[in-house]
């Protein structure tokens, strides 16, 4: 800070400058001062000349001209408030709370009709023309409406005792289908090993090995050919149940076979030399051979079992 700066008064207006001294500042308000004497005839002369030209003002510097410099140091005052001031408005909005923003405004939801207008669209309900009082019309709307109230009620709680026996079923089902596999991994320490997880069943191939008396065989068939679980799972239920229970019907009939004797042993032996005659030989349509399909397999079976008597 200049230690020489000064502040002047001058009636109503007082000059607060950093750069100036108060006598600079007080020669400012000065009136310009006399021209001597001596000057006055050149002056004239000058002005009497047609011809002579006047000499340019002579250009003085900010240094030199008190007037110059008070009114750039009034200039650099204010600039200095008008920064000061922005300053603290910016100071000011950045200390103010943020004014949390308004959410988006969601558009109404539309009213619910009221519980009484599904009774107007309902067949039979009355109608004002059909009756000559008023009184009338309202007794017969009263009852319409108490006897719809009595049916909607009556087969609300018949829909929740079906699907409350549903749940008991399936639970039992499950419970069942629970034990049969904890007997089955009795019988068979290995036996979850024989099972394939990512078997594809259908929710309609599930119920039938679960209610089957021969469920853990077609649990374990399926496990061992997943090309035709595969096909099962995406056939139409009809069609699913009708393949199942062909299926339920070669396993019961492997396992009856299995259960009635051990297996016939075929030998290893040459056929006899048959004698030669006029019939050609008969070939055996139940003979069981390991070439054999599985479907072919069981037809075979199923065919010796029903010629047996066991089917």
């Amino acid at each position: 800070m200049n230690p020489d700066a000064g502040q002047v008064t001058d009636g109503d207006i007082t000059i607060d400058s950093n750069h100036e001294t108060a006598d600079q500042i007080s020669i400012a308000f000065q009136d310009p001062p006399a021209l001597p004497p001596e000057d006055a005839p050149a002056v004239e002369a000058v002005e009497a000349g047609d011809e002579a030209v006047p000499a340019p003002p002579k250009k003085r510097t900010r240094r030199n001209d008190p007037t110059e410099a008070v009114k750039a140091a009034i200039a650099k005052q204010r600039e200095a408030e008008r920064r000061a001031d922005a300053a603290e408005s910016k100071v000011q909005a950045l200390s103010a709370p943020v004014a949390p923003t308004q959410p988006e405004t969601q558009a109404a939801p539309e009213p619910e009709p009221p519980s009484w207008a599904r009774f107007k669209s309902m067949p039979g309900v009355p109608r004002p023309d059909q009756f000559t009082a008023y009184e009338d019309y309202s007794m017969a709307l009263a009852e319409f409406i108490s006897d719809a109230k009595h049916t909607e009620h009556d087969a609300a709680q018949r829909d929740a005792y079906e699907q409350q026996q549903i749940a008991q079923q399936q639970q039992v089902q499950l419970d069942r289908w629970s034990k049969t596999l904890d007997e089955a991994r009795q019988q068979d320490p290995k036996f979850d090993e024989t099972l394939n997880l990512d078997t594809p069943m259908s929710l309609p191939m599930q119920h039938l090995a679960m209610e089957s008396p021969h469920g853990i065989a077609i649990l374990q068939w399926l496990s061992e050919h997943p090309d035709d679980a595969q096909r099962l799972s995406t056939l139409h239920p009809a069609e699913t149940y009708r393949e199942m229970g062909k299926l339920e019907a070669r396993l019961e009939a492997a396992s009856s076979t299995v259960s009635s004797g051990p297996a016939r042993v075929v030998s290893s032996a040459k056929a006899p030399i048959k004698p030669l005659g006029t019939s050609p030989p008969v070939e055996d349509p139940f003979e069981i051979t390991d070439d054999l399909s599985m479907d072919e397999h069981f037809r075979r079976m199923n065919a010796a079992d029903r010629q047996a008597g066991r089917l």
